[in-house]
């Protein structure tokens, strides 16, 4: 790490830096989540979020780093920024596949997925691809740009966030995880 970053975390207390990434039923990865943590207060002092796009490939390297630059932002300014916001992002849809290779993925798909897909989108359109191959076929769907940011957005109110409460278990776990 930078010692100038190393110093500006040490200057606020920051004692341990994690990561962690959270999915949805829809996406390998919704969002990266870096906390600045000062554990002899027992308190996170800055929080970033980088939320992945359901157009972009997922990239954890450039997730980390956006959530790693928003968490320095609500350090040094000392303030919350850059609000989750939702709204008008629900009319633009991105097409998925799912392949079955198995009866079982099938099965699986029209149990687990489908209702997870109805409540992301409840007019989305789901397709059933014929491939002609014994127990191979597959599904197209559609998912809203904003399910990602909804994602986001029922934990966290901003994006750059300076001294948060925890915002679910993970973070709550951290918080008692005094180990750097």
């Amino acid at each position: 790490m930078d010692s100038n970053i190393e110093h500006i975390l040490g200057q606020n207390g920051v004692d341990k830096v994690a990561f962690y990434y959270k999915d949805a039923p829809l996406l390998s990865n919704a969002f990266t989540t870096c906390l600045f943590i000062n554990t002899q207060k027992n308190r996170i002092e800055a929080r970033g979020v980088s939320i992945c796009s359901v157009r972009d490939a997922y990239c954890r390297k450039k997730g980390k780093q956006r959530a790693f630059g928003r968490a320095i932002k609500a350090l040094t300014r000392k303030t919350n920024d850059e609000k989750i916001n939702p709204a008008g992002r629900d009319f633009e849809t991105v097409k998925r596949t799912f392949k079955c290779k198995t009866p079982e993925d099938a099965q699986n798909f029209e149990e687990n997925m489908v209702p997870a897909i109805l409540s992301a989108n409840p007019d989305a359109s789901i397709s059933f691809i014929d491939s002609g191959a014994p127990a191979k076929s597959k599904y197209a769907y559609d998912i809203p740009l904003s399910y990602p940011i909804r994602v986001a957005n029922s934990r966290y109110k901003y994006k750059s966030q300076y001294r948060p409460n925890p915002a679910g278990k993970e973070e709550a776990e951290m918080m008692a995880d005094k180990a750097v």
